[in-house]
């Protein structure tokens, strides 16, 4: 297998992820000078241990497949806005889907969030696939 990759994520359409930004919008204020993302969901990043290669390797046989995600929180901090994803199993603590990020922070803060709200649920659809180093 490649060992070039960075990530393996389920990836979203840009109706998908307008639709997200939107939805996210209604539920909280997104500060005009924050960058939105919106357009994945990381499952599983390349830290070079031997369990995340092992995750790479089962996900690889998936590339291109579709699936359907359910979201049923949102959770806001200083630095991220992200909603929370109940059934599909990442490498994070929380299954998420980064929305926004405060200026001078990544997606990764998304990791940190640490209060959950319970919403309305709704459903998004997905493609996996991964990134690699060029």
């Amino acid at each position: 297998m490649d060992k070039n990759w960075i990530y393996y994520g389920v990836f979203f359409s840009q109706s998908t992820k307008e639709q997200l930004i939107q939805k996210a919008k209604e539920l909280t204020e997104i500060p005009d000078n924050w960058t939105l993302y919106a357009d994945h969901m990381t499952i599983v990043f390349n830290d070079g241990t031997e369990g995340k290669e092992l995750a790479a390797n089962g996900l690889e046989i998936m590339l291109n497949g579709i699936v359907q995600l359910s979201v049923s929180s949102i959770g806001i901090s200083e630095e991220a806005i992200a909603f929370g994803v109940d059934n599909y199993q990442t490498q994070n603590e929380h299954s998420h889907i980064t929305i926004a990020v405060a200026p001078g922070s990544k997606p990764v803060r998304s990791n940190n969030i640490t209060e959950w709200l319970p919403i309305d649920g709704f459903n998004v659809t997905g493609k996996i696939n991964k990134i690699v180093r060029r």
